[in-house]
């Protein structure tokens, strides 16, 4: 069947036709336009193009949406569209009428306006740092056509990289404050055809360039179809990927390459910011900037600190703690674990104590420095999608501590390690175990005490694999790195290890993306979604894990997990549900129950045989950073140590006293740490040469909120309701944070770089 678009181009003014401009017909299609045809107008101004159903496969889609575009004679210039009034599903024949000012043909865009255009498509191409051949081939011709060639400024800007900034303001010179629909087509023709240049476009990049072309959406609806795009699945994967076509996790979290890159900094800069919720905003304020959660100003050194009591003599070593302390006013919602990484310490050696703060000196942390100013917003904002110095989430480093292979990392689960100097807290660089890295790295690795070896996992919230698996040798090489698949991406903050298991927790906590650009938060738990725990071999795959179903709920923090017979023993502290430590109020604008009041000591038993599953309460007082003796990782213990809950201080996290649990006798002692006086999570240090398993000191930071007061406390872990054996007190206040651990002098002199 024949098909024929025909029509008429007329001047405005005089209805006379013109002559010799250049017709192309198209049908709209959603992975790349289908050419009809295209033909020049006659004396009369008068165009007739035929096509058949085989130039837009008409059998299978119905018939095309037809859409024109008229230039001037020379195919440089755009002078009508009808792109923004598609002709769906054409009939066999379809005819306009085609109006153009004489202003509008006597204006013919100046040599400038074609260099901007040149500069643009240059800038485009070297996003990515890399000018393909293609991309080359095709500004090349642009060049010719444009006789731009031989210009000094196109041929230094071909041989060195763009910077976004730079590219971003050429283009918005270019389209002016009311640019014409003719001239975002150009631009559209353009950029298109330099994107398909070297690969073939696919759905959602044509949907992407669609987009592009139309300046009258509506903001709102712009950032909602694009994150559609940036958020599927499979054009991720094409997009963020490194030269060898696997998923990269750079220094800082995800950032920007590939086709990402290509997109003009226009669209992008647009999709840091949504909605929020202000009282929310003021509530976290409040919570998380106030008090003793608000940052310290600058870096100290302490020596010869008061001790209170007596420290012993065999206590010789550091007590670490990792924390969030933002180093400028954040943007955005912030949230508790936004902060920069800085690590406060307390030597201990010969009875004497000094104390020392520093920063973890990421990548990100420097620009910002530098530049005096927060550029990435946090956990519950959309991450910068037009990638401010090529990053898109600030990697933070302010979880956690582990000492492996003789090296001090800081952790943050959506990043790589990065490495501590012990002695001086020098941040030396980001660790990614000789490039083998290819995932992000937990905060809670786990370090089996017999091999040596440092189990870990990573997590991707934006595109499968969900999950990776992986284990390091005791000499710091990656042995074994494997995918195993989880349906949708959650929070999975820790996991456990026994002598030949690894145990994953897949629970509701979801991570949504979308739910930022309707207002809500990005994390929400899904009450009817499966909660499961799944048990691995040490060096298995996804082949064959098992997984136990368990009713709903959420593990933050693990205490440890074993082995007894055909039974994997999980122990761990349990919440009903979480908000993440975010404020809940009712309808009644009341404030609720917070996730910290469920927390119940819990353990499972896995029966690998049977594929039973058994659950239990331990102490049904809210406990959470679970701690053990940690040289019985993933062996059976008696005794676990947790920070209780002071649930009267609602909604701030605050912990109140120290619990020691007899997990044989079903017992628990408690350190009481007084009026207006509050912890955070402890760390167990063995007393040298000791062979019975709560030997040695219970190590926390704490607050008097009362005297403003911060202290280091030494407790006697086999008598934790005795007064403690020395406070170190400390004359800067530290913050309250997340996790700490203690190394040992011996730990410390075997320290690599």
């Amino acid at each position: 069947m024949l098909f024929k678009v025909s029509g008429r181009v007329y001047e405005t003014e005089s209805g006379s036709g013109i002559p010799d401009l250049f017709v192309k017909a198209f049908d709209k299609d959603l992975i790349k336009d289908d050419y009809l045809g295209e033909t020049c107008t006659d004396r009369q101004g008068n165009f007739e193009i035929i096509y058949n159903e085989k130039d837009f496969g008409g059998k299978f889609e119905g018939n095309p949406d037809l859409y024109i575009v008229v230039k001037t004679p020379d195919h440089h210039h755009v002078l009508y569209t009808s792109k923004k009034n598609i002709r769906l599903e054409a009939n066999a024949s379809e005819h306009f009428e085609i109006a153009i000012t004489q202003a509008n043909l006597q204006q013919t865009p100046s040599f400038e306006d074609d260099k901007k255009l040149l500069k643009i498509l240059i800038g485009i191409a070297w996003i990515d740092g890399v000018l393909e051949p293609g991309e080359q081939k095709y500004i090349n011709q642009i060049a010719t056509k444009k006789k731009l060639t031989e210009d000094p400024e196109i041929k230094t800007l071909l041989n060195q990289p763009v910077p976004l900034d730079e590219c971003y303001q050429w283009l918005q010179n270019y389209l002016g404050n009311n640019p014409t629909d003719e001239k975002y087509q150009e631009l559209y023709e353009n950029i298109s055809t330099l994107i398909s240049s070297d690969t073939e476009v696919d759905i959602k990049e044509a949907e992407l360039l669609q987009f592009l072309s139309d300046k009258k959406t509506r903001n709102q609806k712009l950032q909602e179809r694009l994150m559609k795009i940036f958020l599927d699945s499979k054009f991720l994967k094409k997009v963020i990927s490194d030269t060898t076509g696997e998923a990269k996790i750079a220094n800082q979290g995800i950032k920007i390459s590939g086709y990402y890159a290509r997109i003009p900094n226009l669209i992008l800069s647009q999709l840091h910011s949504t909605k929020s919720d202000h009282l929310l905003k003021d509530d976290m304020g409040k919570i998380y900037l106030d008090d003793n959660f608000a940052p310290v100003e600058q870096e100290t050194s302490v020596e010869e600190l008061k001790v209170i009591g007596e420290l012993p003599q065999q206590l010789s070593g550091m007590f670490l703690r990792n924390g969030p302390n933002p180093q400028f006013r954040p943007l955005g919602l912030y949230h508790w674990f936004d902060g920069d990484g800085m690590i406060h310490r307390v030597n201990l050696s010969n009875g004497k104590a000094s104390y020392d703060n520093r920063y973890v000196r990421t990548e990100a942390f420097e620009i910002e420095k530098r530049e005096g100013k927060t550029i990435w917003p946090g956990l519950m904002n959309l991450p910068r999608f037009d990638g401010p110095h090529g990053i898109m989430m600030k990697n933070v480093a302010n979880t956690s501590l582990v000492w492996h292979n003789s090296k001090l990392l800081a952790l943050w689960e959506a990043g790589e390690p990065y490495i501590i100097d012990a002695s001086s807290l020098e941040t030396l660089g980001s660790h990614n175990f000789g490039d083998k890295l290819k995932s992000t790295f937990t905060a809670h690795p786990k370090i089996d005490p017999v091999t040596g070896e440092m189990i870990f996992f990573g997590c991707s919230f934006i595109m499968p694999p969900y999950l990776e698996y992986g284990v390091v040798s005791a000499e710091g090489e990656i042995l074994h790195t494997v995918p195993i698949d989880l349906p949708t991406p959650v929070m999975m903050h820790d996991f456990a290890i026994t002598q030949d298991y690894t145990i994953f927790l897949d629970l509701p906590l979801a991570f949504e993306p979308m739910r930022m650009l309707e207002g809500k938060l990005p994390i929400a738990f899904e009450w009817k979604r499966p909660s499961r725990i799944g048990v691995v071999p040490r060096h298995g795959d996804n082949s064959n894990i098992r997984w136990f179903s368990i009713p709903p709920c959420m593990v933050i923090h693990t205490a440890n997990a074993y082995q007894e017979g055909d039974e994997v023993i999980l122990v761990a502290c349990r919440m009903k549900y979480c908000n993440l430590l975010m404020p809940f109020y009712d309808k009644n604008n009341k404030l609720g129950e917070i996730d910290l009041e469920t927390l119940q000591l819990y353990r499972w038993h896995l029966n690998l045989k049977t594929g039973a599953v058994k659950e239990e309460v331990i102490d049904d007082v809210a406990s959470e950073f679970p701690r053990i003796n940690e040289r019985l990782m993933g062996r059976k213990i008696r005794y676990a140590y947790a920070s209780r809950v002071a649930g009267y201080m609602k909604p701030k996290p605050l912990f109140d006293g120290l619990i020691k649990y007899d997990l044989q006798q079903a017992s628990t002692q408690t350190h009481e740490l007084g009026r207006g006086r509050f912890c955070g999570e402890s760390a167990f240090a063995p007393r040298p040469g000791s062979t019975t398993e709560d030997d040695g000191w219970l190590l926390t930071f704490v607050w008097d909120a009362v005297a403003k007061q911060a202290e280091l406390l030494v407790i006697d872990a086999q008598d934790v309701t005795a007064k403690p054996i020395a406070r170190v007190l400390i004359p800067e206040r530290v913050p309250y944070g997340f996790h700490a651990t203690w190394l040992s002098s011996e730990q410390i002199t075997t320290q690599q770089s």
